[in-house]
């Protein structure tokens, strides 16, 4: 039967009235969350102006007479896990962890990296560095057993993350005219929700608040300058290479070290990439990119194309459960503008 004039205007009338209710409770989510990021952004003022600047050092560097060209050092910091608790009798004695072991080896890694650019300078100008962080700081609790066997809650853990971190970078400083941090936010172990999120997973998750607590700690250093990039991947430039940089945990893969994973996620960023520059070459340059270098397997290794970085924790119950055996390590490696990337390095912790 066919409706009449007046139950079309009631029909339409209910429909009106729906939407303009579902239009009503979207423009009071968007305001709570404007609110909510309102409250974080001066939560994070605050902790700002109350903590308590690390100062930097004496200068060390002093530029060298002429010796070719300019090379740049580049250090990654990856997988520190802040407050993961590995008793070594559970994996077979191939290795244990605590938030102690976490300080020193990661003053172990910035003291072997000094050392290691002394060297290089002996028969190189190596006037500035480039440090980057991709991920998982933190142990985080997305797992109910990170809550049972963390050494302590989170809080904790962000605060130990960003001292020991921003610790690591004031040494560094020194020894360079210019540090550049380019540090990558999104990762798994820091996210805030159970399961993994897409759009502003780089925001709502602890690596962010680590970033700015970090930031706040070296704020008295002059020549380091701290980028953070609240996303899954940026493009950032060392020297004249391109390096794509990211966490890795969006790269698919099952048990031991996804090499299949690694090349299929290298070839569709390379392809989608590929497209957009053909569209527009202006942005080439900044979409781009020479390598795909990321963290997250706990296992170092190298190509030509992409590069993974171990960890400071090492192997744990999960690695080992997944074959991964890996003694804890952090990469290093030299970048000339013309030759490229050169006498890459993993430090044993």
């Amino acid at each position: 039967m066919a409706l009449t004039e007046k139950d079309l205007r009631i029909e339409n009338s209910e429909i009106v009235e729906q939407l303009k209710s579902e239009l009503k409770d979207k423009e009071r989510i968007i305001k709570e969350y404007r609110k909510e990021h309102g409250k974080l952004q001066i939560f994070f003022d605050r902790v700002g102006k109350g903590i308590k600047p690390i100062m930097p050092l004496e200068p060390v560097y002093k530029k060298q007479t002429e010796r070719g060209a300019p090379i740049t050092a580049v250090a990654q910091i990856s997988d520190s896990h802040m407050g993961a608790v590995q008793d070594k009798s559970e994996i077979e004695g191939f290795g244990e962890y605590s938030a102690d072991i976490a300080d020193r080896r990661n003053i172990h890694y910035v003291n072997s990296f000094i050392n290691w650019v002394d060297v290089h300078r002996m028969g190189y100008n190596i006037p500035e560095c480039v440090v980057l962080i991709t991920g998982d700081l933190i142990s985080g609790d997305i797992h109910d057993e990170l809550r049972i066997t963390n050494e302590f809650p989170v809080p904790v853990q962000i605060v130990r993350a960003a001292q020991i971190h921003a610790s690591q970078l004031s040494l560094i400083a020194p020894q360079f005219s210019k540090v550049t941090v380019h540090f990558i936010t999104e990762d798994n172990h820091s996210r805030l929700t159970r399961k993994p999120q897409a759009k502003e997973a780089g925001k709502n998750n602890y690596n962010y608040v680590i970033a700015e607590l970090m930031k706040a700690y070296i704020s008295e250093h002059t020549n380091i300058e701290f980028n953070v990039y609240p996303m899954l991947e940026k493009v950032v430039t060392v020297s004249t290479k391109n390096y794509l940089i990211t966490h890795g945990h969006a790269v698919r893969g099952w048990m031991g070290v996804p090499w299949y994973g690694v090349e299929r996620k290298v070839g569709k960023e390379a392809q989608a990439r590929m497209q957009l520059i053909m569209d527009d070459l202006e942005r080439a340059k900044a979409i781009g990119f020479d390598k795909f270098v990321f963290g997250h397997f706990h296992t170092p290794f190298d190509s030509e194309l992409y590069s993974c970085a171990g960890s400071v924790s090492g192997t744990d119950a999960y690695d080992h459960q997944a074959g991964r055996y890996a003694k804890p390590s952090q990469p290093a490696w030299l970048v000339h503008p013309e030759k490229g990337e050169f006498n890459r390095i993993n430090f044993k912790l």
